[in-house]
């Protein structure tokens, strides 16, 4: 196996650890902390998360991408960018500081104030290690960053289960972001060998400002464009119908989000090692597209045909409403799984501004038609959503795909087996389900049935439908 795809196989695999960890973790530790907090603290937490999440945007101005994409980042570069992140990680914990008690007005929760006090903390702790992790994801370390994220979040939760027991109530989960930033940081400063030197150049700055500006404002207009359709649905249709949009936007972009995290952190600095090649470039992201297709369209597909029995088995039947607003977003979900990284191709080749724009472009049709969708109530905007989707489809996947001169239809061909293969299982898993009717004594078992005949329908069908790519991911697992 070459290098690069060795690098690509660990990368993937230990970033895959990295992320299933955290994420078991979150969710072993709600079942967990759930039991010994109110829900008012959990909401309090959730309040303050709206605000750093935003903030967070520019905890680093892009700087960290900026470093993994440039071939060779020069010593001063470094250091005048590690600076630069303390000062913003200091600038940001000081804003927050003097606009926390506005924010808890504007809450109308007092307590809101003192936890976005603490919280802060999080911002210049974070800021010292982020130059030792872009330098370590820049040589695909990934190995080290996964035992290093994995060991904090362990540690951040058990400190929130010792601090709830102890009865420190809401702080418990402050405690827990807190921890784990601060374990995250010192273990970056251990597994890098790295260190800044007091020195400052803002010519070195200014040389990556354009790259690390029009990301940043990517990213904040990125988050409007998620956003904007849940401040609509609150503020004209309510908090109930909210709660039923946004849990199925929530379980139509968890497994994207958790996969595109996984793919881009892995993929971005391969990329950007051969970005000078254009027809290498688009090679690997074709396969590295197809492999992601490979597993996202089966996944999309499925959860489509089976969303009513899951919703009602998992949420129960008053949440029926999810599963109609899901008929429209899992197809949007589809659309984006197979975009879903076309951002590393934006990074790997520079081009940030041309993101930029292409991101304004889209939210002046994406916005206006949520606005429409209104009409129609929640189901209205997840209509509205899907056929935006659909009309941005082509031209989002074109804009990127012509920086590494790479066809669309070669792309669509390529992952067609695998969307083809996905449709033919549906298919299979819905004539299944419609031959087999509920009720409340087999409801569990029979999802169960039709989830594993999908797997194995999927599975068999792939053997005949794309028998290339799978031998390649075996190979490539097996390090061959």
């Amino acid at each position: 196996m070459s290098d690069s795809r060795q690098r690509a196989v660990s990368s993937l695999k230990w970033s895959s650890v990295s992320q299933a960890t955290r994420v078991g973790t979150q969710l072993f530790g709600v079942l967990i902390l759930a039991r010994l907090l109110p829900s008012a603290d959990f909401g309090l937490v959730a309040m303050a998360a709206t605000v750093t999440g935003f903030a967070g945007l520019f905890r680093d101005f892009g700087t960290a991408a900026a470093i993994v994409q440039k071939a060779d980042p020069s010593p001063k570069l470094l250091d005048s960018i590690f600076w630069l992140n303390v000062a913003f990680g200091a600038g940001l914990a000081l804003t927050l500081y003097s606009l926390a008690p506005l924010i808890a007005l504007a809450f109308a929760e007092p307590q809101l104030k003192v936890i976005l006090w603490v919280l802060l903390l999080t911002f210049p702790i974070a800021s010292l290690g982020a130059v030792h992790q872009a330098l370590l994801e820049k040589a695909s370390h990934f190995r080290p960053l996964a035992i290093i994220e994995s060991a904090a979040a362990f540690c951040g939760l058990g400190g929130a289960v010792l601090a709830a027991w102890a009865g420190w109530g809401v702080f418990s989960l402050v405690i827990q972001t807190i921890l784990a930033a601060f374990l995250t940081t010192t273990g970056l400063w251990i597994a890098s060998k790295w260190r800044p030197s007091l020195r400052w150049d803002a010519g070195e700055i200014r040389s990556v400002m354009g790259f690390s500006g029009n990301l940043v404002g990517f990213n904040v207009f990125n988050y409007l464009i998620r956003n904007v359709d849940n401040l609509l649905v609150g503020r004209y249709l309510g908090a109930s119908d909210l709660g039923y949009y946004s849990m199925a936007y929530r379980l139509m972009l968890w497994p994207l989000q958790n996969i595109a995290s996984v793919v881009g952190r892995a993929f971005f600095p391969i990329f950007s090692t051969i970005q000078t090649d254009q027809s290498r470039l688009a090679g690997a992201y074709v396969r590295a597209t197809a492999a992601t297709t490979l597993i996202t369209a089966p996944l999309m597909l499925g959860f489509f045909v089976l969303r009513e029995p899951f919703i009602a088995l998992t949420l129960g039947d008053h949440w029926q409403k999810v599963a109609e607003v899901l008929a429209w977003l899992v197809p949007v979900g589809l659309l984006q799984s197979i975009g879903t990284s076309v951002g590393t191709l934006y990074l790997a080749t520079g081009r940030t501004d041309v993101m930029f724009k292409w991101v304004i472009a889209s939210g002046l049709l994406v916005i206006p038609a949520f606005a429409i969708g209104l009409q129609w109530g929640i189901a209205g905007v997840a209509a509205a959503y899907a056929v935006s989707s659909l009309l941005l489809f082509y031209p989002g996947l074109a804009v990127p795909f012509r920086l590494v001169k790479l066809p669309v239809k070669d792309v669509l061909l390529r992952l067609m087996p695998s969307i083809l293969t996905a449709a033919a299982m549906a298919g299979i898993v819905l004539f299944f389900a419609a031959l087999w009717p509920v009720n409340v004594s087999n409801e569990l078992y029979r999802l169960i049935v039709l989830i594993v005949l999908g797997i194995v329908a999927y599975g068999s069908l792939s053997l005949f439908t794309q028998p290339a790519l799978l031998k390649d991911i075996v190979r490539a697992i097996l390090n061959r």
